[in-house]
């Protein structure tokens, strides 16, 4: 990527990007595929449930009453680093229960997330206006499972315009605190925050204006310390930096269905990262990218590191070189960041963004076809079969989401107030990355990134063997430099070959190194 500049020149950002983490991986996709949108929250037959006790206190231990607990994903015994989401499909719609006078709620769950895996934490998530809303793993073995809500603060702020006159309307904060994403306006055009974490933060406050770009305020240090409240009075919004760009002149024009990501995270302090507690800011918008390759977007906040992953028709994001990517954003890990941009199908370019405008080039390479065929134990085509990949998409100090997942941080705020649900409008999405077999047992994966993949196929009644490689998501390929062609044979459910564990081939020491590496920083965390 060369970049040149002009001399003329939340609980919404948390609840976003933990719905589009738990679409990283094809069992969460499929397990997320019908939560929260079915109309009978009744399980199936067939799905034994367990209940385990979880009691919400206040940080004097009384218990507090009418907090709502529900699940945010879950976690096997067998391999506590995958966050598996709850199943629509087989479990019903996720149970929202609130807690009695003794801040009791009894929660259901699954014994078994499959065949193989054991249920071994839930992720709890816990609400209550008078409290920093709660997210976090238990053990399902804790009874009860005792949360300690924090008391935090709010902040209460007014907003003026370029010219000094107050804005009363369409205004929202973005902040990097723990609860920081539910903000109301007040009728005297007071915009007031609900209970977030007392620690020090970031905060920008944004004009959502119908039809005009988005207006911003210059970053500001929140330091709550004892205080249940923070006021801030007259804070000056303005246009943020126009920024365009256009695609390498290798990508193929016209340019089809094209369209670039755009995310921002900045880390409030280094020290806070190193004491283990990560309160992020973020900020994301998409823009279209016309049929010549150029792209605009009309106004992002100042003086940040963005970050950024193209998408279009046959195309992929070209992966950053490791050195760019530290000349424009924070890390204390540098090599961390080489190894993401290793390990992950698609990391983002990176450039910083000042005052003026800004024009970047973006690097793409082709993306493959893989052209998969489902077929039974006797080589017959098999119809109708759920297939999917995960390729992922991976965003410096924050997380992971399937390749060309997107979300706008004001079109969000859009659906919010038109009364959308947020999990159903992103269910309703159109997924690339997953589909059905056809008459024939095909299905053809576009626009695959060069690196490894797993290919998977499930339907009830049937099984898919192990790989040799012992993932659990499916058949894994290797996709370089052509277009791929593959077979998944099922097998109806119980009568799987058996293979003989010496025909294997084993893991090698390095790979078994970064395994147990893997899942001792998830037992850390």
């Amino acid at each position: 990527m060369t970049m040149e500049r002009k001399t003329h020149i939340s609980v919404l950002q948390t609840f976003i990007f933990a719905l589009l983490a738990f679409c990283s991986t094809w069992n969460a996709s499929v397990a997320q595929d019908d939560a929260d949108t079915q109309d009978d929250p009744k399980k199936k037959p067939d799905v034994e449930m367990l209940e385990c006790n979880v009691k919400v206190i206040d940080p004097d231990g009384h218990p507090v009453e009418e907090a709502t607990v529900y699940c945010t994903g879950l976690r096997s015994k067998e391999q506590p680093g995958s966050h598996w989401g709850w199943s629509g499909q087989q479990l019903g719609k996720v149970p929202k229960i609130k807690t009695d006078a003794e801040g009791i709620a009894k929660m259901p769950y699954p014994k078994m997330l499959s065949d193989e895996y054991t249920t071994g934490e839930m992720t709890w998530s816990v609400e209550h206006p008078d409290f920093v809303n709660y997210r976090r793993d238990h053990s399902v073995d804790d009874d009860p499972a005792e949360i300690t809500m924090e008391r935090g603060f709010r902040i209460a702020l007014t907003a003026v315009d370029a010219s000094g006159e107050k804005i009363k309307e369409n205004l929202y904060a973005v902040a990097s605190f723990t609860g920081g994403g539910e903000w109301e306006v007040k009728k005297n055009g007071t915009l007031v925050s609900s209970v977030m974490k007392k620690q020090d933060g970031i905060l920008r406050v944004v004009c959502f204006e119908e039809n005009k770009p988005t207006l911003f305020s210059d970053e500001i240090e929140i330091k709550p310390g004892d205080k249940s409240r923070v006021l801030l009075k007259d804070i000056q919004l303005s246009l943020g930096c126009r920024v365009e760009g256009r695609l390498n002149d290798e990508v193929t024009r016209p340019v089809k269905n094209g369209y670039v990501i755009a995310n921002i995270v900045k880390l409030p302090n280094r020290a806070a990262n190193l004491l283990g507690r990560r309160p992020s800011w973020h900020w994301s918008d998409e823009a279209k990218i016309s049929e010549d390759g150029t792209f605009v977007f009309e106004s992002l906040p100042a003086d940040v590191a963005v970050q950024v992953i193209p998408i279009c028709d046959g195309w992929v994001p070209a992966k950053p070189k490791a050195e760019e990517v530290l000349a424009a954003i924070q890390s204390e890990n540098p090599d961390q960041v080489k190894r993401m941009i290793e390990a992950f199908s698609a990391t983002p370019q990176v450039f910083k963004i000042g005052d003026g405008e800004i024009t970047a080039n973006l690097e793409m390479v082709k993306g493959f076809s893989v052209r998969l065929k489902v077929v039974d134990q006797d080589d017959e085509p098999l119809k109708g079969i759920d297939v999917g990949t995960a390729p992922n998409q991976y965003w410096f100090n924050s997380g992971s989401q399937i390749l060309g997942d997107s979300y706008s941080t004001r079109s969000m705020w859009q659906l919010k107030q038109d009364g959308v649900d947020l999990m159903t409008h992103f269910k309703s999405r159109e997924r690339p990355y997953f589909g059905k077999t056809d008459e024939e047992g095909m299905f053809v994966f576009k626009n695959m990134p060069p690196g490894s993949h797993d290919i998977s196929a499930r339907t009830e009644g049937w099984e898919m063997p192990k790989d040799p490689m012992g993932s659990r998501f499916g058949k894994r390929i290797q996709v370089r430099d052509h277009d791929r062609k593959i077979t998944i044979k099922l097998y109806p459910k119980g009568k799987l070959p058996k293979v003989d564990p010496n025909s294997q081939t084993p893991l090698s020491d390095t790979v078994k190194q970064w395994w147990d590496q893997l899942m001792e920083s998830n037992k850390t965390k």
